[in-house]
């Protein structure tokens, strides 16, 4: 056969057989919904979604990385450095040498003598070398014991709470929490937080069950959780009482489950719509975790203080959690991020520690969340800081390099949490929604439309940039709105999604508005709109800012657009966003977290949990500053939204 009739011969290639042809171990063309072969032999053909470490790169991906090559060595060529030397392994070993000497010098401890820590309060506390204290440690100098220390109080009996909250509602709220919440914002470690509960252990205290039980109440519909049967919005308002009037004593003798208590009150005050209580609890979290030594490994302290692994990978954890929430409420409130990066050295939490499929999975999930609030940092801090650190003519570099961060976060998901086939896990979702939305964040300086974003994009010369911004940005809100369409097709509605889905979704409004041209309204972006309101609307039964947040939406729509979006309003149609984005595989995990109760539950607890129970109320026991913020809050809502 001549040469040429061969090569016409030849059969396609394909990356990727079907099941019954790998089996056989025959050629498969790849075409689906069925393969040539199968469909000769009428044989049903299957096509595996798990990952064969064959999958090409996407094109735009490959671009990306080839652009960061070149942008690399040419700045290395200017400044007289050749790209291709290799540099003396013997230097590098001297330079990290003298490197983890200097760092020796500088490093602090957690103590828990009172030599150092002057609390003597049983808990490890942080001190670094400017403070002073660690020649105390070194000499075995112990200070004089004041005659007037304070007496610390009797802790509260163990069973005291157990009179409060029946067993039964109490396992469905922390059931709830631990299903919806926690993946989410992982500041307690399930299994931790239940052994030390059965066995009365130092990882449950009644401060932090009444936190969870609190942050569990948002996701119940059982009217005995509402201080007000018909305001669903104090749900777990009761057991958010009782939490603060055991902080104000446990803030006398803070520990780790105080930082973990503090964050979800804090969660539940943002939850309310109580913004600037939200913000002052999870400030304190901050505080303490430095004081507790959290933004260093505790690896760094082996030898000197004892630590199970267990509470290494719980401090690491807690860290991590607080990380994250601090750069997801940075963009949400416009503010400034108030722990960075480069103020820690703390490990990733390790997969060792995971003792089941569904751990794994959490924890994946929270490495993921960190790896992109890592890349959030970076765009908050670069483009949107009061003092932002690149100026004009370094931003068109730091978007490319910053879209090729993301993209390779993208492409590097493990298969348990890619969306682009059914994924158990709802949590998933929301996160390829933080990530469209990194991407708006940063784009959208390029594509503000005042003078100055002109002015800047011409003096960069970078006259390309502001059109690759609006289609970043115009991209990624079609990603999300068609993101919010498979996570209703898979989880009815957004009712139990955390509060980070709020942002994601006004994010990608405030990007469609935007690109309405003369006021005119295309159908498409009628639909991706409606899912828009759609979503904040369910969102609303369990964070109050989304309804304020819809509300405003709807009205903006309303008076600039004469669009009349009623509550509960649907796309017609299904949205589809760039195969690009949604593209990445992924693999089904048999993985049950979805909780089921019954919402029509009526109990003799209709007038509130405490009414119900013959309980005073908490407050008199607090100091006023609680009182204040609630009235702040209260009295500001309108005007902050």
């Amino acid at each position: 056969m001549p040469p040429a009739e061969k090569k016409q011969s030849r059969g396609k290639y394909t990356t990727k057989a079907c099941e019954e042809c790998r089996r056989r171990r025959a050629k498969c063309d790849g075409k689906k919904p069925s393969c040539s072969r199968c469909l000769q032999w009428s044989i049903s053909c299957q096509y595996s979604s798990t990952e064969d470490g064959r999958r090409p790169a996407s094109k735009s991906y490959v671009d990306l990385l080839r652009q960061r090559i070149q942008f690399l060595e040419d700045f290395l060529a200017k400044r007289g450095l050749d790209p291709d030397a290799e540099t003396s392994l013997g230097e590098d070993s001297a330079e990290l040498s003298y490197m983890e000497a200097l760092c020796d010098q500088f490093k602090g401890c957690l103590a828990l003598d009172e030599s150092l820590n002057f609390d003597a309060d049983g808990e490890m506390r942080f001190f670094g070398p400017t403070s002073g204290r660690l020649q105390f440690a070194a000499q075995g100098v112990s200070p004089e014991k004041d005659s007037n220390a304070r007496v610390e109080p009797e802790p509260l009996a163990s069973t005291a709470y157990d009179a409060f909250v029946p067993t039964e509602l109490e396992t469905h709220l922390i059931d709830l929490y631990f299903a919806w919440e926690q993946p989410w914002y992982q500041i307690v470690d399930e299994d931790l937080f239940r052994d030390s509960m059965a066995n009365r252990g130092r990882y449950f205290t009644p401060l932090l069950l009444y936190s969870i039980l609190a942050m569990g109440s948002r996701y119940s519909d059982r009217i005995e959780t509402r201080t007000d049967a018909n305001d669903p919005n104090t749900a777990g308002r009761f057991f958010l009482e009782q939490a603060k009037t055991l902080l104000h004593r446990e803030m006398e003798r803070p520990s780790l489950t105080t930082i973990q208590a503090l964050g979800l009150i804090g969660m539940f005050y943002i939850a309310t719509g109580a913004d600037a209580a939200g913000w002052l609890h999870h400030g304190m979290a901050n505080r303490l975790s430095l004081d507790m030594g959290l933004n260093l490994d505790p690896a760094a302290f082996e030898g000197a203080v004892s630590m199970s692994s267990k509470e290494m990978q719980l401090r690491r954890q807690i860290y991590w959690t607080l990380y994250c929430h601090d750069k997801l409420s940075a963009s949400y409130t416009g503010r400034v991020c108030s722990m960075l990066d480069v103020q820690g050295a703390v490990n990733l939490p390790s997969h060792a520690e995971a003792s089941c499929s569904r751990q794994q999975t959490i924890l994946s999930l929270q490495i993921a969340l960190i790896r992109i609030c890592q890349v959030h940092e970076r765009i908050l801090m670069s483009l949107w800081a009061p003092k932002p650190s690149l100026n004009q003519h370094q931003r068109p570099a730091f978007l490319e390099l910053c879209l090729l961060d993301l993209k390779t976060w993208l492409y590097d998901l493990p298969p348990a949490l890619r969306i682009d086939q059914p994924n158990p896990l709802p949590h998933a979702y929301t996160l390829h929604m933080v990530y469209h939305t990194a991407r708006i964040l940063l784009a959208k300086p390029f594509t503000v439309r005042h003078q100055s974003a002109a002015h800047d994009a011409d003096a960069s010369g970078g006259a390309q940039t502001p059109t690759q911004a609006r289609s970043v940005s115009t991209d990624s809100a079609r990603a999300i709105c068609a993101i919010a369409q498979k996570y209703r097709q898979h989880f009815g509605s957004f009712r139990l999604s955390p509060i980070t889905a709020t942002h994601c979704t006004l994010s990608a409004a405030t990007v469609l508005l935007e690109d309405i041209a003369g006021g005119d309204m295309l159908p498409s972006q009628k639909s991706r709109l409606e899912v828009c309101v759609g979503v904040l609307d369910e969102l609303a039964g369990v964070w109050q800012p989304a309804r304020r947040i819809g509300t405003n939406l709807r009205r903006l729509l309303r008076t600039r657009y004469n669009l009349t979006l009623l509550p509960g309003s649907r796309a017609e149609s299904p949205l589809q966003a760039t195969a690009d984005d949604l593209s990445a595989p992924s693999a089904g995990l048999d993985l049950d977290f979805v909780d089921e109760w019954n919402p029509a539950f009526l109990s003799p607890y209709a007038e509130g949990l405490p009414a119900a129970l013959g309980l005073p109320p908490a407050l008199d026991s607090l100091p006023v500053d609680y009182g204040l913020f609630d009235m702040l809050n209260r009295t500001n809502l309108d005007r902050m939204w």
